[in-house]
């Protein structure tokens, strides 16, 4: 049911119990339609919805990710191949070397940027600022 008021009730019939999610501090001047109704059904869904502001308050801080030791211009176009998604057999052959040195690179750029995966390293390798995407 909805009121003429900026409170908004859902009445939800399950399992014989109703279940009532209200939301009194929502005023058609704080939200766009779209917005409204996403927090509608997110919050008949079960989940927990706020606004941003309040939100973000609550995330927790992910620390600076540093680099352990400089990428050299060698193992920056390795990561960049790795964004790629390219194998290390497919590394080695665009940059001419053989699959044994493609994977010394890898490994180096796992180890200095604190990845356990090659997917990691390509994370990380943007959230540094090492890829343009």
């Amino acid at each position: 049911m909805v009121t003429a008021d900026p409170q908004i009730e859902i009445v939800h019939d399950v399992s014989e119990a109703d279940v009532v999610v209200s939301a009194p501090r929502i005023s058609s001047r704080d939200v766009t339609a779209e917005q409204l109704i996403a927090a509608v059904h997110a919050a008949a869904a079960g989940l927990h919805v706020t606004p941003v502001e309040e939100g973000l308050a609550f995330l927790p801080r992910e620390p600076v990710e540093e680099i352990v030791e400089p990428l050299t211009p060698r193992e920056m176009d390795v990561l960049e191949m790795l964004a790629e998604g390219l194998s290390n057999k497919m590394i080695a052959h665009r940059l001419s070397i053989s699959d044994h040195t493609a994977k010394f690179h890898v490994n180096s750029i796992l180890a200095k940027l604190n990845a356990g995966t090659r997917t990691e390293a390509v994370t990380r390798g943007i959230r540094l600022g090492l890829i343009k995407i």
